[in-house]
């Protein structure tokens, strides 16, 4: 059995969260009795602290605790107890205890179906659950059965996001298991397309649902589109490891540098794993520099020391690499501490220096020699020597002065957009 973590994982997100969301908090407002209403609301919280810590005895005991103060509270079919059954079902599975997560898997979309709706996206999720339970106890005809509906239902909202993408990759693998591979191909192909629109190719769920889909083609006897996928694959895990160079876009608003921030990690990491001369270093360059000249998550601290090499034209790359420095550790970092990306920054930048120097693609610049003779001589002088640049930056960020310049561009910024519309 391939991807029963993976399946999991996807449940988590799409229903997971349901007991602790606003509905619940809505029902408990209308009681008139704290002890109880706490109560529930701390039973809530212990069990999802326990099953993201894996404690998941500790957390089906609090959850079982807590159905069963829910039913006594508002009635054992009551929707308010659709969500804790589903949780239940899941931390079952998580122990192993494959019946007793379909039971319970079952008891929650059968309440969601009768009282709510058996045709919306959150019935999909919840029948697309026990389709799960279905295939990991073998029973694979009932598996396609809710697996088929939950496809079906998905399909009539276009909704195209994550929980579709896993309900159709789900649909195409208990195809594969029936051996009716002819139908697991387009609906492998259609999980692909909705989960790379939704989180890109790059992602880990787009990668590790391209590792099947070559198994399915390779099953229907289709060699060459296996052999491009399996070429994909390579090419998609590669970039992932030293990054890509996307197409040009232009940044004119801080929600357009946002809708691509994985393309800007991703051209950064290109830019620094790669040598001077490299193919695509000037678009890649464009890239980096009109994304981070909007962007609202990045702020690149350029002080004094920057100003011993900012102005010369000859250092434009490296200028470059320390904006895509900057991306990188804010794209992966939250909250961002600005001092340790000054300092992360500049050290990646003085590495992409070193290489760079190696390979005879730069002279040598002076105000980065000094940071490595202190490195050569002892590794905590340069840190030393690079926090003290930041200094400045550091108070201004203290006193306020920082925040009141990037509201000022901000407005700047706006009034240029009005401008341009």
């Amino acid at each position: 059995m391939k991807r029963l973590i993976f399946i999991l994982l996807l449940a988590i997100t799409t229903t997971v969260g349901y007991s602790q969301t606003q509905n619940i908090r809505e029902r408990l407002a209308v009681l008139d009795n704290k002890v109880v209403v706490d109560r529930i609301l701390e039973l809530d919280s212990l069990g999802l602290f326990h099953f993201y810590n894996k404690e998941y005895n500790e957390a089906l005991d609090a959850a079982l605790k807590e159905l069963d103060l829910l039913q006594k509270t508002f009635g054992a079919d009551d929707t308010i107890c659709v969500n804790e059954l589903a949780f239940i079902s899941r931390c079952y599975f998580r122990q192993g205890a494959n019946k007793k997560a379909l039971e319970y898997g079952l008891k929650s979309a059968e309440l969601y179906g009768e009282k709510c709706s058996k045709e919306n996206v959150k019935y999909a999720n919840l029948i697309d659950n026990v389709a799960l339970y279905y295939t990991n106890v073998e029973d694979y005809k009932n598996a396609e059965k809710y697996s088929d509906e939950a496809v079906r239902i998905h399909s009539k909202f276009f909704v195209n996001d994550k929980e579709m993408g896993g309900v159709l990759a789900h649909a195409a693998e208990i195809k594969s298991i029936l051996g009716k591979v002819y139908e697991a191909v387009p609906l492998q192909e259609h999980a692909l397309s909705v989960i790379e629109n939704d989180e890109g190719n790059h992602s880990d769920h787009y990668l590790n649902e391209l590792k099947y889909m070559k198994r399915y083609y390779t099953e229907a006897g289709n060699k060459e589109k296996a052999e491009e996928t399996d070429a994909l694959l390579e090419q998609l895990q590669e970039e992932r490891k030293r990054g890509y160079v996307p197409p040009l876009v232009d940044f004119n608003t801080p929600e357009k540098c946002r809708e691509h921030n994985e393309d800007a990690y991703y051209c950064s990491l290109y830019f620094l794993n790669h040598y001077l001369d490299a193919p695509k270093m000037s678009q890649a360059a464009r890239y980096i520099f009109n994304w981070a000249a909007n962007a609202p998550d990045v702020d690149v601290f350029l002080g004094e020391p920057e100003t011993k090499w900012l102005n010369n034209d000859k250092n434009y790359a490296f200028v470059i690499a320390y904006m895509a420095a900057c991306n990188k550790y804010a794209l992966t970092h939250n909250p961002v501490d600005p001092e340790e990306q000054y300092v992360t920054a500049y050290t990646d930048l003085l590495n992409y220096y070193e290489v760079n120097k190696e390979k005879g693609l730069t002279e040598e610049i002076e105000a980065f020699e000094e940071y490595i003779k202190l490195y050569k001589k002892k590794p905590e002088k340069m840190f030393d020597k690079i926090r003290s640049g930041f200094k400045p930056a550091k108070k201004a960020i203290e006193s306020g002065e920082y925040d009141e310049l990037k509201k000022a561009k901000a407005e700047e910024d706006a009034k240029a957009a009005a401008k341009a519309q």
